[in-house]
């Protein structure tokens, strides 16, 4: 009877002692679980940030762009390089209204033009605006109103090498601002603003404030 006792007591006490080391993974899985799951999640919110801010430069539009080979500064531009301004156009969200800095002023031909980007995006009619060297005649003659053209320029996805057609055209001076939209998003190196779509501040009716640094001192690129 004493070796069937103590038979059955050490069955009770390994099974005892099985479901104790079960009871501790049980504990630990979920911790670990856990951990991978905030990792994730932290990675997840960063490159979501991250397409945010990339988006919200491209929706600016001409933000960050090059000049043209042999654009012409202009030598008494009407808002010389320093100048504070307001925006009086609308080319993209938020821009209306908008103070800015002239960070550059260069006399040329402007251009809208209506083409079909090459990355599949919707048919982009009047887009503002072109300069002399950012497009290129099909036949290589005079670029004029209802001239078929090639793109040159990437100013935003889809643009480079598209067909389009131009739409106006117009001997003027064309300005490269920053300028902080009502969104709150700065936009540094804009093209192209021209001399018709800027103002003074006491020429304009916006309410604007400026709190800013006018980049008197930066180069237009």
């Amino acid at each position: 009877m004493d070796s069937k006792l103590l038979l059955v007591t050490m069955t009770l006490l390994s099974v005892l002692l099985l479901s104790a080391c079960g009871w501790g993974d049980k504990d630990e899985e979920p911790a670990d679980a856990g951990a991978d799951v905030t990792n994730n999640l932290d990675g997840t919110d960063k490159q979501v940030g991250e397409e945010a801010t990339e988006e919200s430069v491209e929706h600016a539009g001409h933000a960050e762009g090059q000049l043209p080979e042999g654009l012409k500064e202009s030598e008494n531009p009407k808002f010389p390089v320093g100048s504070r301004v307001v925006v009086n156009a609308s080319h993209t969200d938020g821009m209306e209204g908008a103070m800015a800095a002239v960070k550059g002023a260069y006399d040329t031909t402007v251009y809208s033009v209506s083409y079909t980007p090459t990355n599949g995006d919707p048919f982009e009619e009047n887009h503002k605006w072109f300069v002399e060297g950012e497009i290129s005649g099909v036949d290589d003659e005079e670029i004029v109103v209802g001239s078929d053209v090639i793109i040159n320029v990437e100013h935003q996805d889809g643009m480079l090498g598209a067909e389009g057609s131009v739409d106006t055209v117009e001997d003027t001076t064309v300005y490269v601002v920053d300028y902080t939209n009502s969104l709150g998003e700065t936009v540094t190196n804009h093209l192209w603003l021209k001399e018709s779509e800027l103002q003074t501040e006491e020429e304009s009716n916006y309410d604007s404030d400026w709190d800013g640094d006018t980049g008197s001192d930066s180069d237009s690129q």
